[in-house]
């Protein structure tokens, strides 16, 4: 097939989408779709193509969107693109229901087109060397893994990130579905999970800004994440450590070491791919599905594995209570 037609709806996070599909031969990037006019068609202009503040507009123009909207207007608009015979990459999370979920599968399924969920952090070239590392069986088996996203988000009261309804949750359902979703890929399936969640220096939002989470593996792994949007200071160890009985695998950036009894070296450097734009591996990904017929590793069912996960922690959440700031 030729080249794929492609559009971006949402240019806030979508203009990392928007400079990866112009710079793939596989894609013909035809619109950029933004609500603020200016901002649509500045992006027009810089990257040669039509915009438009009407998504539905152009959907007969089109062969794929990719939908980088806010997480509330994720499941109409998703559907909305699948009906009309469309492929979609959505954004992380997937929608902010269960019951939305499930729909969205079963409309893939009807309408015979591919739904993948942009999330990057799988196909970053670190992250795959690191799972080949794990998966070869040289190190044994991991039995403990930390993860630690430690941001400040300036506040936004009022806005649509503040809002439990439309956010879907917390940062833990915004941030940290990437790294829950990342260590279940790399770690297998929980089998318990838990998480404590507060507002504590973020109490512009109307849920849980820091979350503490836990998840044990069916392999007996054992894994702790700390989801943060209110830390203004942090000296991260790192983003991941992973613990196996011979090894000690640190990432740090996009630097992937292992530490053994031969001592530290590293399994991969950054500077080997020197990747323009993170989100090209996954839109290759992407288009690559569209023209093969292949699935998406990060399709519909695959996806609501780890949201399946980060309900049940909030269930436990739910059971703890929300921390509060001291006044």
């Amino acid at each position: 097939m030729g080249a794929i037609r492609t559009a971006v709806v949402g240019l806030n996070l979508g203009m990392g989408h928007v400079r990866a599909f112009k710079a793939l031969e596989q894609a013909d990037l035809r619109w950029v779709v933004d609500l603020d006019e200016e901002k649509a068609a500045k992006a027009a202009e810089e990257y040669g193509c039509n915009y438009t503040t009407d998504w539905t507009s152009i959907l007969d123009d089109v062969d794929a969107v990719s939908i980088c909207t806010p997480h509330h207007l994720h499941f109409p608009q998703t559907l909305q693109a699948i009906r009309a015979g469309k492929h979609v990459l959505l954004e992380k999370p997937f929608a902010n229901t269960e019951a939305e979920c499930l729909e969205l599968i079963e409309a893939v399924d009807a309408h015979n087109v591919k739904l993948m969920l942009a999330y990057v952090v799988r196909y970053m070239p670190h992250m795959r060397r690191l799972k080949e590392a794990l998966d070869s069986g040289r190190y044994g088996v991991p039995f403990s893994a930390q993860c630690w996203v430690e941001a400040y988000l300036q506040p936004r009261p009022n806005s649509w990130l503040s809002q439990k309804d439309k956010l879907g949750g917390g940062v833990l359902f915004s941030h940290g579905c990437h790294y829950v979703d990342a260590l279940m890929w790399l770690l297998g399936t929980p089998k318990q999970v838990t998480a404590m969640g507060t507002r504590a220096g973020t109490e512009w939002m109307e849920s849980e800004g820091t979350s503490h989470a836990l998840m044990q593996f069916e392999s007996g792994a054992l894994s702790h994440i700390v989801t943060s949007w209110g830390m203004k200071y942090r000296d991260t160890p790192a983003k991941y450590q992973i613990h196996t009985p011979t090894a000690a695998f640190i990432v740090k950036g996009e630097q992937v070491d292992v530490i053994t009894e031969e001592g530290r070296h590293t399994l991969y450097d950054p500077s080997e791919t020197k990747q323009p734009n993170i989100f090209l591996p996954e839109i290759e990904h992407f288009l690559d599905c569209i023209a093969t017929g292949r699935k998406p590793e990060t399709d519909g069912r695959d996806s609501l594995m780890s949201l399946r996960a980060i309900w049940r922690m909030y269930e436990e959440q739910e059971r703890f209570g929300l921390g509060e700031a001291r006044t």
